[in-house]
């Protein structure tokens, strides 16, 4: 029975609204409001946009398919250098044409922008470092898509809102149109007779598999010959190589949907999703909910402190600057908790300067002078107890060398003082464009860590400076490193002090003196050894001169 139907046959009675008036009964016409029993109430639902695609990005997107490849092969499998950097040009350079051909101008930012990422691709010719090389990744991606999307909204790189415009141009926009990737490939293929033969010889492919598997195991039952011609053809293509074949094929579709979406969310009018500065604006204006007073008062106790511990180890501090060490510290003790008090306090700094200029109910332009005194007080603390920590950590390197971790936190020091000098310009001049500065600073300091090779320069300051007190397992270590620190070591104007370091370690003698085998030469094989775990690790300029040494 309809549970809609009265069970005397009759209409059904005209039911009351809140306010007790019958409403009148529209037999078929749906009401506002209405829903029948048992059906969700509609939401409201972001219509897709669906767009016809133009021949240029129909190629781009076989393009991309084919740089998603390459990427694959080249940066995530095999970091190879040469191919790396062939890859990373042949990226730009496609991103750059197309953004040409879709009437796309570059302003001079923008074509200083995209130099830097010319250069940055060089990065893998230069060194082999993995850890530089994974950086250098990084930045070429959040970088490459910095410069598509400036370039194609026309604004100026790096504004004020720059996490944002980072976020929106290599996140949310690839994301969101992934898909128009594999929709621009198949529109190419609907409808054309190059695409039918093109599907049919896949399909053709994956029906001749198993029947070519049958087929084989049937000849080589039947005959010695061809079973010896088929082994030896398995063992060129081993399961190995095919499964990482396929692998990198499977990686490769994601990531040609990526760079895909990339280009044609930046290209389309009606694609692209600028930032909403205003939106902006109001977002960090509605998370603006501390008081001030309650600033004030939790950031007070963390100043007294800072005074207190100043005035209590002013010796301490200060005799890094004077050169001397302070009674019952090593140079090791003294440097590395120097570091981690640094790493700590910039962290807690850096989230106390954070949560004052985010959270403080008035900030931004309304930021009183006082929160401002607060601000600067706690970037002076911070960049007095930097200094210290990089003065001891230059009497640990006079004394004991140089490492990656010495070289990679002095690094870091120097450009967390930097970020701290300019928020204390920033709280004196309100339209000093931070995020620009802290941009360039960081493009210029990663490029000094980029381009100075940072194994070879801890090879060659070592092997100059630190003769005397260099062993040799610090040598091997060395070597070890990269191909970088390996072409250095095995420079034949190191041999001699090699040898002799070889001589005073009692255990490479027991281990190697019977066989004839000499310091040096010991090196040059374990140096050999490592270059030749993979043969794409000779694609770079540190492993060709290492090579012609050995």
């Amino acid at each position: 029975m309809n549970e809609n139907t009265p069970i005397n046959g009759q209409q059904p009675v005209p039911q009351p609204n809140f306010s007790g008036t019958p409403q009148p009964n529209y037999v078929g016409v749906p009401q506002p409001g209405y829903m029948p029993y048992g059906v969700p109430y509609a939401q409201a639902v972001k219509p897709k946009v669906n767009i016809e695609f133009t021949k240029a990005e129909k190629i781009m997107a076989f393009v991309s398919a084919g740089l998603a490849f390459l990427f694959a092969n080249f940066v995530l499998w095999y970091a190879t250098g040469f191919f790396t950097t062939a890859f990373y040009t042949l990226l730009f350079t496609a991103i750059l044409v197309y953004l040409g051909k879709t009437g796309h101008t570059l302003k001079a930012s923008h074509k200083v922008w995209a130099g830097v990422m010319y250069a940055f691709s060089g990065v893998f010719s230069i060194t082999a470092n993995s850890l530089i090389k994974g950086l250098d990744v990084i930045f070429l991606i959040l970088g490459g898509a910095s410069l598509v999307y400036s370039a194609t909204a026309e604004k100026p790189l790096f504004g004020r809102f720059a996490p944002f415009d980072i976020f929106k141009s290599s996140v949310d926009n690839p994301l969101s149109n992934m898909g128009r990737e594999f929709s621009a490939v198949n529109s190419s293929l609907k409808g054309n007779r190059a695409g039918k033969n093109i599907k049919s010889a896949i399909i053709g492919l994956l029906l001749a598999v198993p029947l070519t598997a049958v087929v084989a195991g049937l000849l080589m039952s039947a005959d010695k010959g061809v079973e010896d011609m088929l082994n030896s053809l398995a063992e060129a293509v081993s399961f190995d190589n095919i499964f990482s074949l396929g692998m990198r094929i499977g990686v490769s579709v994601p990531i040609a949907g990526y760079i895909f979406g990339l280009i044609i969310s930046h290209t389309r009018p009606e694609l692209i999703k600028k930032t909403d500065e205003e939106k902006c604006e109001k977002s960090l204006h509605n998370i603006r909910l501390v008081p001030n007073t309650a600033v004030y008062i939790s950031v007070t106790p963390i100043c007294v402190l800072y005074v207190l511990f100043f005035i209590s180890q002013v010796n301490y501090f200060t005799s890094a600057f004077m050169g001397n060490l302070p009674e019952n510290y090593s140079y090791a003790e003294y440097a590395r908790r120097g570091f981690f008090e640094l790493f700590a306090i910039e962290l807690i700094n850096a989230g106390v300067i954070f949560f004052i200029d985010l959270f403080s109910k008035k900030t931004g332009e309304e930021k009183p002078f006082t929160l401002k005194l607060y601000s600067v007080v706690i970037s002076v603390f911070t960049l007095l107890i930097t200094a210290t920590a990089i003065s001891k950590m230059v009497m640990y390197i006079d004394t004991y060398g140089l490492t990656q971790l010495r070289v990679y936190t002095t690094w870091f020091m120097v450009l967390t003082a930097l970020m701290f000098v300019y928020i204390i310009i920033r709280q004196f001049k309100r339209d000093f464009p931070f995020m620009r500065a802290a941009a360039v600073t960081f493009t210029l300091m990663f490029t000094l860590l980029c381009f100075s090779r940072p194994d070879a320069l801890i090879a060659r300051y070592n092997m100059e400076n630190c003769a005397d007190t260099l062993t040799f397992r610090d040598i091997t270590e060395m070597s070890d490193l990269s191909s970088d620190a390996a072409a250095v070591v095995t420079e034949i104007k190191y041999r001699e002090l090699i040898n002799s370091k070889y001589f005073d370690d009692n255990r490479m003698l027991e281990q190697f003196c019977d066989n004839g085998t000499t310091g040096y030469e010991y090196i040059c094989k374990r140096a050999e050894k490592h270059l030749d775990r993979s043969a794409f690790n000779e694609f770079n300029l540190s492993a060709a001169k290492l090579r012609s040494q050995l």
